[in-house]
């Protein structure tokens, strides 16, 4: 989820001693929802039967659009080859897990994919 100014509150103090400044810090959430039909894929692989994705969503702001996404045990990747909802939910073609979209959150995933 991206933050952004707008419409989310929170309130620093910064306490000099003599005088008080207080900051109003304003955020709202940018861009957060992928369209699940434009996506790209930029990399991927099977650790231990695990699908492992690195999708990017070119109308998402947050981490650049970039997420990485785990499927079920020999998920059949066909799919999702034209529609992948990074979201988690009932249906058949949930992710299992996601991951911050670094090189440590690919680690992360293809660690967790060999280790299950």
């Amino acid at each position: 989820m991206g933050i952004m100014p707008g419409k989310w509150s929170s309130y620093h103090c910064n306490d000099t001693g003599t005088e008080k400044i207080i900051e109003k810090i304003v955020e709202v959430r940018v861009g957060s929802t992928p369209d699940p039909k434009d996506f790209k894929v930029i990399k991927q692989i099977i650790v231990n039967g695990y699908p492992i994705f690195w999708v990017k969503y070119p109308s998402v702001k947050n981490y650049e659009g970039n997420k990485i996404l785990m499927y079920p045990k020999f998920f059949n990747t066909d799919i999702i080859k034209n529609k992948m909802d990074p979201h988690f939910f009932t249906e058949g073609d949930s992710p299992i897990a996601r991951f911050e979209p670094t090189a440590y959150g690919w680690k992360l995933a293809t660690t967790l994919s060999k280790n299950l």
